[in-house]
């Protein structure tokens, strides 16, 4: 199968726009294009210290006890 190659940057935008010049003798028709990144990606943080550590930057927020109730009774409304 014929092959060509070529490098690019993708920027902060993620969006990339395809203008390539192939040789004349390539074949015409239906091509395909893979687009892979020459850098590996960093796996996300795992464990429990990252899991606390997420739930430390969230804003907290306390429910009032009307909210609470109103919760603990839509619950048991939808065991029907």
């Amino acid at each position: 199968m014929p092959e060509a190659r070529f490098n690019a940057v993708l920027g902060g935008s993620h969006h990339l726009d395809l203008t390539l010049d192939l040789p004349t003798d390539f074949p015409t028709g239906e091509v395909e294009i893979i687009v892979r990144s020459a850098q590996p990606i960093e796996p996300p943080d795992a464990g429990l210290e990252a899991l606390f550590a997420a739930i430390d930057r969230m804003p907290r927020r306390r429910l009032t006890k009307e909210e609470i109730d109103t919760y603990i009774a839509e619950e048991r409304a939808s065991w029907d």
